[in-house]
């Protein structure tokens, strides 16, 4: 594949003053609309440039390092772009993340770019081209993932000159629920300090309370064995991250040592991995402790501090939503349970959260609700996204727009300070995106608010008339 841009080269790093920095992007194509039409489930305005990217980050131990990821940018000169950033589930080995061709689940990248979205989905360490262990639900590399890689890439674009609108977008289904929550989080914590501000994020199936691993487990002598490899591939991770028992023989007994190693050094993926463990189990009429070195069943049994204490480092619960944040899930779901979600919610209102939504999308199983759980994101994306024109190359001119007062109770008066003479046609959207509201604002430039706004976070579009809009967000109290 075509190399377009090389600004350095991974033996001429800098150790000392780490910056996130492209290595390398590889053009992999255009995709066209028509195809992507044929094979998604929502329409598309745009083809679309695919591109893999390689940027610095530091790893699990602060150290440097090189990551991969997928880009895919909308195939127009016409408009200004929001950066968006979907996170991967979980997936079995480092050859089946979005950067490599031909992955299922880069159509979902592929979907939010052929709507004018410049789209970026993070390998994650261990996996694309990444070496080692990856550190499979481990909150803070995650979320370093996607942050470094949204600043490598913005210089990248900025270098390329294509346009993107200040907005950021963040999502991810299953593993990549709980990595989308981790870098949002670490986006409203600190973003700033990188010029990164966090606009909506939809977290969709995730895993966000990391429980350690109960003394009833065990027990067990019949589990699942995707769910076994979820079980065995956390346990990994820790102990990686942690070093909470050091080399695999400290931690797994023989005969399931050899299928551990073989998966370590790639000769299995994830799930041959848990179904060679299942078997060998089955065979023995062994139960989970029989896998486990003494120390690791003493340790779950006595709730060790050091172990404990490694999963609740991965817990995501302990901040307060600031923007437009949707949690999906689905009721039948016997991967992820809806009780991730339904207890997130929970714990994220207590501390404070008042621009939460949480949806149910029915009676589907972990593979069937990702159709759903997606198509939903990209209508809530959709009341916040404030894409507009390029003219002459260069960003049409913006009026810079107040809203007074704000917070405001329903049924005051919204005054818009800025607006050009004349009157404009505006939307107004709830949180969930769902439209409210809509009118022409006034000749003093303000809007009726209905009375019946509940308390909550809303969106107001105003179109300026010549193509271009203005969305502004405002508190009802």
């Amino acid at each position: 594949m075509k190399k377009i841009f090389t600004p350095l080269l991974i033996c001429l790093l800098s150790f000392t003053a780490f910056a996130q920095d492209v290595v390398e992007v590889e053009d992999q194509g255009v995709t066209s609309a028509f195809i992507l039409n044929i094979a998604l489930p929502v329409s598309v305005d745009y083809s679309v440039h695919d591109y893999k990217i390689t940027y610095t980050t530091t790893d699990a131990f602060g150290q440097p390092d090189t990551a991969t990821g997928f880009m895919s940018i909308p195939v127009q000169e016409a408009n200004v772009s929001p950066i968006l950033v979907y996170n991967h589930g979980t997936i079995a080995s480092a050859d089946l993340a979005p950067s490599v061709p031909g992955v299922f689940e880069r159509f979902a990248v592929q979907a939010f770019a052929g709507n004018g979205y410049i789209s970026l989905a993070p390998d994650y360490l261990g996996h694309g081209d990444s070496d080692g262990i990856h550190p499979y639900l481990h909150a803070d590399t995650e979320a370093s993932a996607g942050r470094d890689m949204i600043i490598a890439t913005k210089k990248w674009l900025e270098a390329q000159s294509i346009r993107e609108n200040g907005q950021i977008f963040v999502t991810g289904y299953s593993q990549g629920g709980h990595a989308s929550m981790a870098l949002s989080r670490s986006l409203e914590a600190d973003g700033a300090d990188d010029g990164l501000e966090l606009t909506a994020a939809a977290h969709l199936s995730g895993v966000f309370d990391i429980a350690p691993p109960a003394p009833e487990i065990l027990g067990l002598s019949q589990v699942n064995p995707q769910l076994l490899s979820f079980f065995l591939n956390t346990v990994i991770s820790y102990n990686h991250v942690y070093n909470l028992y050091g080399a695999p023989e400290n931690l797994f007994n023989e005969p399931y040592l050899a299928e551990v190693r073989r998966f370590l050094n790639r000769e299995i993926d994830l799930f041959e991995m848990g179904a060679a463990v299942d078997s060998i189990m089955r065979d023995s009429n062994a139960i989970v402790a029989n896998v486990f070195a003494e120390q690791f069943v003493t340790d779950v049994l006595n709730a060790e501090e050091n172990l404990v204490n490694a999963y609740n480092d991965n817990d995501l619960l302990d901040y307060v939503p600031a923007v437009p944040t949707l949690l999906y899930y689905c009721n039948a779901d016997m991967t992820v349970a809806a009780s991730n979600s339904i207890d997130a919610e929970v714990v994220l209102r207590a501390n404070g959260a008042d621009s939460l939504l949480i949806e149910d999308g029915g009676a589907l199983d972990h593979g069937p609700c990702a159709q759903p759980a997606l198509l939903r994101a990209y209508s809530f994306f959709q009341g916040f996204e404030n894409i507009f024109p390029v003219s002459l190359g260069e960003p049409a001119e913006r009026p810079e727009i107040s809203l007074a007062p704000n917070p405001i109770a329903a049924g005051s008066s919204l005054q818009l300070n800025g607006l050009p003479a004349g009157e404009q046609d505006y939307i107004i959207y709830d949180f969930s995106g769902r439209n409210v509201a809509a009118g022409i604002t006034a000749n003093g430039q303000g809007i009726a608010l209905p009375s019946t706004l509940k308390t909550g976070i809303f969106v107001l579009r105003v179109d300026l008339g010549d193509g271009t809009s203005v969305v502004r967000r405002f508190q009802v109290r």
